[in-house]
């Protein structure tokens, strides 16, 4: 498995050697196509940059989105409580396929408070350890109160449109730490870590204790029909391109 930001849709491709991924035999490409820049983005989140324990919770904002569905699984996977963060009630059933243990509902009215009503709700009125955030905006800014003492949040995207901004006298009040991730720097200053990642990852495959997400295998000659599909929704999960 090559991990390239650029030039992937082709049937040939010339990589740095630091990122290639050999794959064990019981990993298929298409698996392995499926879990890339997802399954490595959460592991990150939550090993690296959340330094995740077992036992506590964590709140995925954006959790039926493709790094959310795998930070849910590896949540659960490292015996943590898994909280999905969803705004459409239909994808709750995959958030649950997942293996989240609560679905937290981020369309419900006056967010500022429902929001953190319904965390305490299922953390016996602790809040949530880590948040795992890729949604930015209005959600970010109160998904910050949810968070327990000495909590943790990890800034991945911005899905929702606006680039948060934070006050940080909640910061002070419990100790709060956020910190920014982005696996593309990982595959380039720290291939070690990434070599580290995905043998864990390979792990916890074969285990069973993870697995890839729905994907829809498409020919590489109706890519641009693959994308559209994608971009109109019409196709739910991931998509891989294989050699026509």
């Amino acid at each position: 498995m090559a991990l390239v930001e650029y030039g992937g849709f082709a049937e040939l491709v010339l990589t740095n050697a630091a990122f290639c991924v050999p794959l064990p035999g019981s990993v298929s490409f298409t698996d392995a196509a499926s879990m890339s820049s997802v399954f490595d983005t959460a592991w990150f989140a939550l090993h690296e940059r959340a330094r995740l324990q077992c036992g506590e919770s964590v709140l995925v904002l954006g959790a039926t989105g493709g790094v959310g569905l795998a930070a849910l699984q590896l949540a659960k996977a490292h015996g943590a409580k898994a909280l999905a963060g969803i705004s459409n009630p239909t994808k709750a059933d995959l958030a649950t396929a997942a293996g989240a243990d609560a679905i937290i509902d981020l369309a419900r009215p006056e967010l500022h408070e429902s929001l953190r009503e319904q965390v305490h709700a299922v953390t016996n009125g602790r809040g949530a350890d880590v948040v795992l955030d890729m949604l930015g905006g209005d959600i970010f800014d109160v998904a910050v109160r949810t968070l327990a003492w000495r909590g943790r949040v990890v800034v991945i995207g911005f899905a929702a449109g606006r680039i948060a901004t934070l006050k940080t006298n909640y910061l002070l009040l419990k100790n709060i730490a956020v910190s920014g991730m982005q696996i593309s720097n990982y595959r380039r200053w720290a291939p070690g870590e990434t070599t580290v990642c995905w043998a864990e990852l390979f792990r916890l495959y074969e285990e069973g204790r993870i697995k890839p997400l729905p994907t829809t295998v498409w020919p590489l000659d109706r890519g641009a029909e693959a994308l559209a599909a994608l971009q109109g929704r019409s196709v739910r999960g991931r998509i891989v391109l294989v050699p026509s």
